[in-house]
């Protein structure tokens, strides 16, 4: 009998991990700090949207379907912290992507956490992330990558990417009341942004 419920749950296993799912894994929390890349101070108010997908496997290859997303903005020491997901079984939610933005700046665009990890400095359980300020010129030469994400999910994300719109002389995206509040913003040269907060 023992035997036939190990073999059973062995089974189980292998048809999980061949789905694409994860037997056991933590997911998050996810740290850091925004710099700038000529001064080394840390940058406030830079938006990270963290992004979850499942992965889907089909006859013919994975697909990924959008999950959840979660966004912040960095403090005045340039830090923040996505909490993430917490503890996953069996799941075919593969870890977080992430966007980093602020108007002005260099925008590491949509890349899976352990990518960006690699690529810059750490410090302890924290990645360390410059970004480059860019004249207008530079930013007018660029494009600006949106996520494929639901607006209710990246309301701060739009309003700063709108922000560099406008400072740009482009039209604004739209989402969730954002347009209406950039707008009242530039007219009345007030920070309504605590709808986001």
């Amino acid at each position: 009998m023992k035997k036939i419920i190990h073999i059973t749950l062995i089974n189980i296993i292998i048809i999980f991990i061949s789905l694409g799912c994860s037997p056991i894994r933590y997911d998050g929390p996810y740290k850091g700090i925004i710099i700038d890349e000529e001064t080394g101070e840390p940058i406030e108010g830079v938006v990270v949207l963290g992004v979850w997908t499942r992965e889907i496997v089909t006859p013919g290859g994975a697909t990924h379907q959008f999950y959840d997303a979660k966004e912040t903005v960095t403090n005045k020491n340039g830090e923040f912290t996505i909490r993430g997901l917490g503890l996953l079984l069996f799941s075919n939610i593969i870890p977080m992507d992430v966007v980093i933005f602020k108007s002005g700046y260099t925008q590491w665009g949509y890349m899976t956490w352990k990518e960006l990890k690699k690529t810059v400095e750490t410090e302890k359980d924290r990645a360390i992330i410059p970004l480059r300020k860019l004249t207008i010129k530079q930013r007018k030469k660029r494009s600006i990558s949106r996520p494929n994400v639901p607006d209710e999910k990246m309301t701060m994300l739009t309003k700063e990417i709108n922000k560099e719109r406008v400072e740009e002389g482009l039209l604004l995206y739209s989402g969730v009341f954002v347009l209406q509040f950039i707008f009242l913003e530039k007219l009345l040269k007030v920070d309504v942004g605590f709808v986001w907060r």
